[in-house]
Order: structure tokens, then C-alpha cells, then sequence
């Protein structure tokens, strides 16, 4: 019996090993798998040498070799100014430039309703010794001036006294407007008539106006003259 006890014992430890393997067989598989599967490089060579197509670029437009610019001389204050210049050059354009070449500040009561209520408060004031004279027209219609200055603090300064008699008085700012004349030629910038234009117009420069390149559309605001 003690040999059929042994027989018995080798007999499972046989099916116990071939189990075992047999086991991390499939779990080595299963890994092999899953690597498989889920792996991002692969080889060109294991696919058979097959190449994937990459898709074309897109095409992008080489840049342009000339731009339009604009050369501008002046400023000119009258037509008679830039006449005798424009003559030499045909291709030349006039433009109008209107601009602030200053302010004036109003010390100033009212408006009022009427200019018969503002003549009698201004003879109310002259009454007081206070100089004044009534607006007839304009953006200040029908008010009261009591002063013009040409710097704002001591309009201030004045509407901060007449406070002081009871009299609240504003401040107006009222810009001054001004003309002025440019000469322009637009072209394309590195060509032919841009070099020989902006050759002859250099020669144009002196003390009180001067040539320079913009971009034409910052003289979109300006009013062509001709």
C-alpha cells in the first residue's frame, strides 16, 4: 500500500506542474495582446515597407515685392504756395488738411432764452463794473462773454473771481481751425516713378515743409483739392 500511497502523490504533482504552465502561458499571451492592441509605434519594415501618404501642404502666397505707399510734401498755406512745385511734377495730387492750430477758452454766463435777456443782464453786469459783451452768433448764441483767454488755467482763474460776486460762470473750450495744402503721389514703393517723384520732390524740401512716406490711408481724412 506505502507504494500506491507514493504512486498517487507523483501523479499530482505532474497535473499540478502541467496547470502551472499551462496557465502562464495564456496570461503571457494575454499580455502579448494587449500590447499588441494598444501600442502607437510601429514599424514601416513589419507592414511591409507600405509608407503613408502625408496630405500636402497648404500653398501659401509668396509676398508681394511692391507696396503702395504714399510721399507727402508740405504743409503748403495757400494755393499760391504749392502751384509753382506742382508744375514739375503732373502726377502729383492736391489735398486739403483741416486742423487745430489752437484754442481759445470763453469765460461766459447763459445762454439765455433770448438776446433781449441777455442784452439786459449784460447791462446789469457793466452796472457792477464787470466787462462783458453779448454773443450774437456761433455756438455760444445769446450768452455773455466775459472774457476770452488763450490758456486754460487762467480762464479758471477769472471764472473762480466772478464765483466769487455770485456770478457762476462756465468755461468753453472753441478749438481754431486751420487749412492746409499737401502735395501726394501714390505709387507702388521701389518702382520707376516712385525713384525719379521722390528724387524731385527731396529737392523741394526747405525750412518749412518737408517730404515723408505714410501709409495713404492715414490721408484718408484729407480732402482732395483737385
Amino acid at each position: 500500500m506505502r507504494w500506491f500511497f507514493v504512486l498517487i502523490v507523483m501523479l499530482n504533482g505532474v497535473f499540478y506542474l502541467a496547470h502551472k504552465s499551462e496557465r502562464g502561458f495564456d496570461v503571457l499571451s494575454e499580455r502579448l495582446d494587449l500590447a499588441s492592441s494598444n501600442g502607437n509605434i510601429e514599424l514601416l519594415a513589419e507592414r511591409g515597407g507600405e509608407a503613408v501618404e502625408q496630405p500636402p501642404r497648404d500653398l501659401v502666397p509668396a509676398p508681394s515685392s511692391s507696396e503702395e505707399v504714399c510721399l507727402v510734401l508740405g504743409p503748403y498755406s495757400g494755393e499760391a504756395d504749392f502751384e509753382s512745385d506742382r508744375a514739375g511734377l503732373p502726377g502729383l495730387r492736391v489735398y486739403l488738411e483741416e486742423y487745430e492750430r489752437g484754442a481759445d477758452y470763453w469765460v461766459y454766463l447763459g445762454p439765455y432764452s433770448s438776446l433781449a435777456v441777455a442784452t439786459k443782464m449784460g447791462g446789469e453786469l457793466r452796472a457792477k463794473r464787470i466787462d462783458n459783451f453779448v454773443i450774437r452768433k456761433g455756438e455760444l448764441k445769446d450768452a455773455i462773454s466775459l472774457g476770452v483767454f488763450t490758456d486754460a488755467e487762467r480762464a479758471a482763474t477769472h471764472a473762480k473771481g466772478l464765483s466769487k460776486k455770485n456770478y457762476e460762470a462756465k468755461i468753453r473750450r472753441i478749438a481754431k481751425l486751420a487749412n492746409r495744402y499737401w502735395l501726394v503721389f501714390r505709387g507702388e514703393r521701389g518702382g520707376d516713378e516712385y525713384g525719379r517723384t521722390e528724387s524731385v520732390m527731396a529737392k523741394l524740401q526747405d525750412n518749412n515743409k518737408k517730404l515723408g512716406e505714410k501709409d495713404c490711408n492715414l490721408i484718408a481724412s484729407y480732402k482732395q483739392f483737385d
